[in-house]
């Protein structure tokens, strides 16, 4: 484990390319129980700095050895700037609707519950890249009330 966390903070887009380039080489190969700690964004280990190299590892160990991970790539749709998250759509464009949906709508709830105008905007954004429209999720409310809540302050 200790390996991995130092892999992982090697991911830095700070640090130089050779070391950069050594850590995704080697945590390609994470199981995944380990990959959960390249997407858990509110870790030590992975901050702001690393996501980016983070989501690039993530795409490339593909699905199902990133499934545990699913969860956690929601929260990154909290900000759709955030250094990754064009990598992270790329990764979900390769995984099957019906399992994306459940992280979706828990994301959907957790943005509501939260009163998260920024992350409602960016699972909506998530909905329309992934071509994932209202009937597919068959909760007609939850999206209505995200669309409301992501038009509430965004762009003020």
């Amino acid at each position: 484990m200790e390996d991995i966390e130092k892999f992982i903070r090697d991911l830095n887009w700070n640090n130089p390319k050779d070391i950069t380039d050594k850590a995704i080489q080697e945590l390609l190969k994470v199981n995944e129980e380990e990959a959960v700690l390249l997407a858990n964004q509110s870790n030590d280990l992975c901050n702001k700095s690393c996501w980016h190299n983070a989501s690039i590892v993530l795409k490339e160990i593909g699905y199902p050895r990133n499934r545990l991970a699913l969860p956690y790539l929601m929260n990154w749709f909290q900000d759709v700037n955030w250094p990754g998250v064009p990598v992270v759509v790329e990764l979900l464009k390769d995984i099957d609707i019906e399992t994306l949906v459940p992280h979706i709508k828990h994301a959907m709830e957790k943005a509501l519950r939260d009163n998260d105008s920024f992350w409602a905007f960016g699972i909506l954004y998530l909905l329309k890249e992934l071509n994932i429209s209202n009937s597919k999720l068959k909760e007609s409310n939850l999206f209505n009330q995200l669309v409301e809540l992501s038009q509430n302050d965004t762009f003020s």
